[in-house]
């Protein structure tokens, strides 16, 4: 479903970054912050806002990517472990794939966390869809962490 673009709506973190997203321009995000901007695709989102309505769609969408900016310090310091660590000179692509999805499970946390049991009764009936979300991204992370550490690579 592709909505009207709307302004980009300013967010503020609890360790002070400033921010703009929007999440209403159909498959593309857009994260700002300073002079950087991200446009993404918005995979996550579509899978798990599917069926909900367009409002739902938009204010959960908006809590996700807000998520990633709130959860932006775990980021960091995942990346810098996996640095320190050097998984990343012997396997780049595991490693980042291992890190996004961290990352979007933090973003999709911070979503539950904000929302409460709202989150619930948004998916009445559908709660397959976060339950595939968490289940597949926490079945991926570990066959490639179990996959890394068995050929000794950390």
């Amino acid at each position: 479903m592709r909505r009207e673009k709307r302004q980009l709506e300013t967010v503020r973190t609890w360790y002070g970054l400033r921010g703009e997203i929007d999440v209403g321009s159909g498959f593309w995000h857009l994260v700002r912050v300073g002079r950087i901007s991200l446009p993404h695709p918005a995979l996550v989102n579509i899978f798990l806002r599917a069926g909900l309505s367009g409002t739902d769609q938009d204010r959960l969408s908006l809590d996700h990517e807000f998520g990633h900016l709130q959860t932006f310090p775990l980021a960091i310091l995942h990346a810098l472990g996996w640095w320190r660590w050097r998984t990343l000179s012997r396997n780049w692509l595991s490693a980042l794939v291992v890190h996004q999805a961290l990352w979007e499970l933090a973003a999709e946390a911070w979503v539950m966390v904000h929302q409460g049991r709202r989150y619930f009764s948004i998916y009445l009936g559908r709660l397959w869809r976060p339950l595939a979300f968490w289940i597949g991204i926490l079945t991926t992370m570990v066959l490639l962490i179990r996959r890394r550490v068995s050929r000794n690579q950390y």
